[in-house]
């Protein structure tokens, strides 16, 4: 209930400037809060600044004493000195004591350049005799003169003060996950906002003495930093007016939920009958850690009805649980015909974890009907996070108990195993009691969505088991051979560090951006250097382009860059996540994770191996398969234009792809001509570039900049392009237009993505969101195609008896681990499987590889 101004075409500072006069005009004391000096030219008896990044006040006389120009005359001087950050030319030599004096010499920047000639020093004279500095000066003078005469309508009560709306507030609040302020508006009831405040939509109610018309004028500056207008400058309680601490009394909560802990015998007794007698119900598991392949269980937690919930604590310390818990095993065993009855419907916040949790101790979570993770995902993509903290607040409107909240953090953080009981029900009981919850809310939300529900029943939540099993198989490290790439980066490191010292022409911090922007720009005056509020930018963009300028320096710090970052991010990084038991690392892959569904991996990331260098297969080439195995890579060909051809049904693609034709080699002949068997190498590297290039909605310039043509020339491939692969153009407008006219794009699966800002007014936004409309239905596909390929080979190969099994999934690549005596079957089983995952018009193609380590199998 805040009033708002815009108008399109003119700055905020415009419509400040404009309402600070109006309200000058009505006779009220105005005060503009900000940091910016270009609202100082406004600054007048009855408008002045606060800036509450200095907790100082600006009135006329403060405005003069920092300018040296009475505010009159500020834009005059401001003109001469100019802004960098705001592109404000000026004049090169001026600063603010230069133009205070030429300002109080001259009075006013016209005057100034006509008798330029009188400037006491030659250097400035013979600056400002120029007629490009002249022009630069008008320039300036246009850009830094605020626009105080905006249209705008000014409504004297429209501006007051008025009661908040608290259903719209509670919304943004929950949308934007303020868990503390949402507490605070829950615990201020409606009677006790002060009594000046007028209900929304009505004109009652007074503006304080000082903001009326015909009020007195604004008291002196008192010492202390103390308004102007009186009151205090800065500070508060962060409560409205008027409401002392004391006056907000806790309104009355629900009644509070019933949660308990199960550790005797009776207990468990009657906790098994009634769990025996659910259909459905939500469990959590409570871990020693987040990899299920190393944690041990600490308990387990239920719930099958709003405010209700039991934990079973099976693994804490025994200090942690003075009256003792059930056995650990026994609990599994007589739960275990439950957890793997597929009649028993279970639902649960993340339930692959649970799985594999569950999958270690020789239990199969079967019946997985209500994953709220997953759920969430589906419906609300990237718009929202989908952890059981963030949903219990933007669904339920409840603020949960963190787990921080129960082990610490950093340093004092302890684990599960040794929270007390008394702290540990309440927080394990609301996990269950939520996903419970969440579960009944949000399962009816997806059923409103056929298409979406029909995805999750057939590709998210099948696809559980299977993730599930691949995160507790892991795959198999060669140690040493990670420590030799580690030893060996760093003796390049080495190598380059004195390469790089003998080029600068002296030792500096090689990690330190802005030791080697100044020794770049600075020390070696090279060209180009754009300054950041830290110093010089020495980005990747920045050192690519210097090195491919011909300078020595920049292409060295990114070698030694790259090294750096392999090194930290895998070869050290890889042998720390080892089981030392193992001898496997073991990912976690995870489903919600991104726009399109495709698979996301963490602790580690596996996904971003930098397989195009040397180095990235070599650490490939560290995954290895045990004795007597080896590893089956199989990876789609050219997937994502196989559904661009089928999607947007392009006759010319359809037609390369049904003969077996190489795609690149056909698209090379299509536009240069030729055989499409003898096109050579580069021909074949500019084709690739482009189909890839539009898949991705590249535009002409990016297309230009990756190919390193002229901008011209890539206009001509494009519309070369689009007229031999007919219908290509039709099928993104198309798409486009989809995702402005219902706010998303649909995969194959039916996976809805949601395309954000494509109405938006900025044209770099806008374009951005159209190249992920476009390119989204086709790795969402790709994404679908391959989790159903997972799915049925999964199934395939414990359907045969197979050792062999699933360890990784990157992008269009799934790695297996294969006993040698497996590996015909293996191959026929995961071809079937992955070609007859989807029917399409073209034909799926898989390209296999075999070896006893990654690298030779990829």
């Amino acid at each position: 209930n805040m009033p708002v101004f815009e108008r399109t075409g003119h700055e905020a500072d415009d419509l400040i400037a404009t309402l600070a006069r109006a309200g000058e005009r009505h006779g009220w004391e105005v005060v503009i809060v900000t940091g910016a000096k270009d609202l100082s030219q406004i600054v007048s008896e009855r408008i002045h600044i606060f800036d509450p990044g200095k907790d100082r006040w600006l009135a006329p006389a403060d405005v003069e004493a920092q300018w040296g120009v009475p505010v009159a005359r500020l834009t005059q001087a401001m003109a001469l000195i100019g802004d960098t950050s705001d592109n404000i030319p000026g004049v090169p030599g001026v600063g603010i004591k230069t133009a205070a004096k030429l300002i109080q010499q001259f009075g006013d920047l016209e005057n100034l350049l006509a008798h330029a000639d009188r400037i006491a020093q030659p250097a400035l004279r013979k600056t400002l005799s120029d007629p490009e500095s002249a022009r630069l000066a008008r320039l300036s003078l246009q850009l830094v003169t605020v626009d105080e005469q905006v249209p705008l309508t000014f409504d004297p009560d429209a501006l007051r003060r008025r009661v908040p709306d608290r259903e719209a507030l509670r919304a943004l609040l929950t949308e934007m996950e303020f868990a503390s302020e949402l507490r605070d508006l829950e615990r201020m009831p409606p009677e006790l906002l002060p009594a000046d405040l007028s209900p929304a939509g009505t004109n009652g109610g007074s503006l304080p003495p000082e903001a009326a018309p015909g009020g007195s004028s604004p008291p002196e500056a008192a010492p202390g930093g103390s308004s102007p207008f009186g009151g205090r400058a800065g500070g508060g309680s962060g409560m409205l007016p008027g409401m002392a601490p004391e006056a907000i009394p806790v309104p009355p909560t629900e009644a509070a939920p019933r949660y308990r802990a199960v550790i005797f015998e009776a207990e468990w007794q009657s906790f098994l009958a009634a769990l025996r007698a659910q259909e459905c119900f939500a469990l959590d598991t409570e871990t020693t850690g987040l990899d299920p392949a190393l944690a041990e269980l600490v308990g387990l937690s239920f719930s099958w009805q709003g405010g209700e919930a039991c934990y079973i604590p099976v693994g804490h310390v025994a200090a942690a649980v003075p009256d003792g818990q059930l056995s650990r095993d026994r609990v599994l065993a007589e739960l275990k015909p439950l957890l793997e009855d597929p009649q028993i419907r279970k639902s649960g916040q993340n339930l692959r974890f649970e799985y594999a949790m569950l999958r270690r101790y020789g239990i199969t979570l079967a019946g997985i009907d209500r994953d709220t993770m997953l759920i969430s995902g589906l419906l609300h993509g990237s718009a929202r996070r989908h952890n059981l903290d963030a949903l219990a607040l933007a669904e339920l409107g409840r603020q949960t108990i963190l787990f921080k909240d129960v082990t610490g953090v950093g340093k004092k953080q302890i684990t599960f195993d040794r929270v007390p009981l008394a702290q540990a029900v309440p927080y394990a009981c609301e996990d269950a009691e939520i996903a419970w919850l969440l579960a009944e809310k949000m399962a009816p939300q997806l059923a409103a969505i056929p298409s979406v529900e029909r995805l999750y029943r057939t590709i998210e939540l099948p696809l559980i088991p299977v993730l599930g099993e691949m995160e507790l198989a892991g795959a198999l490290v060669d140690r040493e051979a990670l420590q030799t790439l580690s030893d060996t980066f760093n003796a390049r490191r080495g190598v380059l560090t004195e390469q790089i010292y003998a080029v600068s022409g002296e030792p500096f911090n090689i990690n330190s951006t802005q030791q080697l922007g100044e020794i770049l720009f600075g020390k070696m005056g090279i060209k180009g250097g754009k300054r950041t509020k830290t110093g010089f930018s020495t980005d990747v963009d920045v050192l690519t382009r210097l090195a491919e300028e011909g300078h020595e320096l920049p292409g060295l710090v990114l070698e030694y860059r790259t090294l750096a970052k392999l090194q930290s991010t895998y070869t050290d990084a890889l042998a720390e996540r080892i089981d030392p038991a193992s001898g496997r690392i073991h990912t976690s892959f995870n489903q919600s994770a991104t726009l399109t569904g495709r698979l996301s991996s963490s602790e580690p990331n596996l996904q971003n191996i930098p397989i195009r260098r040397p180095e990235g297969r070599a650490i490939r080439a560290a995954f290895v398969a045990p004795p007597g195995c080896v590893l089956l890579s199989a990876d789609y060909s050219q997937i994502e234009l196989r559904l661009l051809a089928h999607m947007g049904d392009i006759p010319r693609l359809k037609h390369a792809f049904e003969q077996g034709l190489d795609i690149h080699a056909a698209t090379a002949a299509e536009l240069f001509g030729g055989d499409p068997t003898r096109v050579d190498p580069e021909s074949r590297r500019l084709a690739k570039t482009i189909n890839f290039g539009l898949i991705y909605g590249m535009s002409p310039y990016g297309l230009a900049k990756r190919l390193k043509i002229p901008v011209g020339e890539a206009f001509s491939y494009m519309d070369l392009y689009f007229q031999r692969y007919h219908g290509v153009k039709a099928h993104m407008e198309r798409t486009i237009g989809l995702a402005r006219e219902q706010g998303y794009v649909e995969t194959l699966g039916g996976r809805r993505c949601y395309v954000a800002d494509i109405d938006q007014t900025n044209r770099t936004l806008r374009e951005l969101a159209e190249r992920t409309a476009i390119n989204a239905p086709l790795q969402g596909s790709a994404a679908d195609l391959i989790k159903l390929a997972m799915i049925r080979l999964h199934r395939a190969l414990r359907e045969a008896r197979l050792e062999s099994r699933l360890i990784l999934q990157v992008h269009d690549e799934l790695v297996l681990e294969v006993p040698e005596a497996e590996l015909e079957i293996a191959q026929a089983l995961t071809r079937e499987a992955m070609e007859q995952a989807m029917t399409l018009s073209v034909p799926l193609r898989v390209d296999m590889g075999i070896g006893k380590n990654w690298a030779e199998a990829h």
